[in-house]
């Protein structure tokens, strides 16, 4: 009986894909993690080249119930272009839908605003195959037409907004409606209606490991609706999840994990609450992504500088992905535990290092006339032993959060390996970093971009 009813839904739910655009637009749970898939304006707007797999067997245990995968790839072109393509296979009962498509964005930057365009033109192919169908009317023209096929033309457009936190998109599939009948008489055929897809959402950075993400997602076309409401947890970069609730069908939960800022595998769960949830065991969808970024400088210390005596400075010299280290005089003529420095001094050299300090544009290497001061503040740490020092990384807002939080995090690293690589003990110096997220200034100009491009010092437990 339970087969019975099975069966039934599915030639159920394939005529109504025939005649009423259910499943034209696949179903997922996993968009939080490859928007892209959803909106051609996010083409490139990570700034990195992006390939995701995602994988949905939807209502488990139902016989014919919607299989989608889709392969998707985007990457930005130089500063505002983006590129992008997908392959699509969705099968739902007796009918299966491919697809391909390739997409372009424009974005543009007006201070910490970030606006992108995108658009998308792509091809279907529909094909509908009643030869497994359960059969109770033999006069069907669906049964008896036969495997039918057809295509149709695809265009989309997208609009995306980002300020700070803020991620707002919206898009529109399906811009020129299109129809085909697959040859069958009598019967309305096939449409591809036009659908609205919105999504908004807001990064809190509640501190340097942990942020919170809410979200919604609204989809449909006029008179049916859908909503998604979220909220994701985010550590570091390297685990997030969260739960979600859809209307009309009940909860979804998430986990996603970075491997070393490249691979992401990420899984979702919809437990179906209402309609289809005494036939099914709910929905399992995978997703595997691939992400490139530019190079980032990382910079290496020679294996001798661990066993730098305390007395000795060692000059550190950078070249772009390369840091060459060789000994120089010793810097003091007697023991540091002879001289006393004052916390006004300490201050002072403090306060001029980081004045001083700068780098290599968009590069975590410190520029050669910064090491002097660098230096000085060296023989501080070394003289004053019981100091502890705290170095925080901004940038301005070139380029994406992502990229700029990685950027603040490799400048005040930089800083941290001069001190330890001249004899200063790791452990009494503090890292923290923060991108674009606390401006100091407005970023629309060179001037205020400048102020923004910072690191602070400060010493910790040492008066003014």
């Amino acid at each position: 009986m339970k087969k019975f009813f099975r069966n039934t839904l599915i030639v159920a739910s394939s005529l109504l894909a025939i005649q009423t655009m259910a499943q034209q637009t696949p179903q997922s749970s996993v968009y939080n993690y490859n928007r892209f898939a959803l909106n051609p304006a996010y083409a490139g707007a990570e700034g990195c080249t992006q390939i995701f797999f995602s994988h949905l067997n939807q209502w488990g245990k139902v016989e014919g119930a919607p299989v989608t995968s889709l392969l998707s790839v985007n990457s930005r072109l130089g500063k505002n272009w983006g590129v992008g393509g997908s392959m699509l296979i969705d099968k739902v009962g007796m009918l299966q839908q491919i697809a391909a498509s390739g997409s372009v964005s424009y974005g543009i930057r007006l201070g910490e605003h970030n606006i992108r365009l995108g658009l998308t033109a792509g091809y279907y192919q529909f094909r509908v195959n009643p030869t497994s169908a359960v059969v109770f009317d033999l006069a069907d023209n669906i049964v008896n037409g036969g495997a039918q096929s057809s295509s149709s033309i695809n265009t989309e457009i997208g609009l995306m907004y980002r300020f700070k936190g803020l991620d707002l998109g919206v898009s529109s599939k399906q811009v020129i409606q299109t129809f085909s009948n697959f040859g069958y008489t009598n019967l309305d055929g096939y449409g591809l209606k036009r659908h609205i897809i919105a999504m908004a959402g807001y990064k809190f950075q509640l501190n340097q490991n942990l942020a919170l993400r809410p979200s919604v997602m609204y989809k449909g076309i006029p008179q049916i609706s859908q909503f998604d409401f979220n909220a994701d947890v985010m550590y570091k970069d390297f685990i997030q999840g969260g739960l979600g609730y859809r209307t009309g069908v009940g909860l979804i939960g998430r986990v996603g994990i970075n491997i070393q800022d490249l691979f992401f595998i990420g899984y979702a769960y919809e437990a179906p609450m209402r309609n289809i949830a005494q036939y099914s065991s709910g929905s399992h969808e995978v997703i595997i992504g691939l992400k490139l970024c530019r190079k980032k400088n990382v910079i290496e210390l020679a294996d001798d500088v661990i066993n730098t005596r305390p007395d000795t400075i060692v000059k550190v010299e950078y070249k772009i992905d390369t840091l060459i280290v060789e000994r120089v005089d010793t810097v003091f003529m007697d023991s540091p535990q002879n001289r006393i420095v004052s916390n006004q001094e300490a201050n002072r050299v403090l306060d001029l290092a980081a004045k001083t300090l700068e780098f290599e544009n968009d590069k975590a290497i410190i520029l050669k006339k910064s090491h002097g001061d660098l230096e000085s503040l060296t023989n501080i740490m070394l003289m004053r032993t019981d100091l502890k020092i705290r170095l925080e990384g901004h940038t301005d807002n070139n380029g994406t959060e992502e990229y700029n939080m990685e950027l603040s995090k490799n400048r005040v690293q930089a800083v941290k390996d001069f001190l330890v690589a001249n004899g200063v003990d790791p452990s009494r110096i503090e890292l923290q970093w923060f991108g674009e997220s606390k401006p100091i200034s407005e970023n629309n100009t060179e001037e205020g971009k400048a102020r923004n491009r910072r690191v602070l010092m400060e010493y910790l437990g040492v008066q003014k």
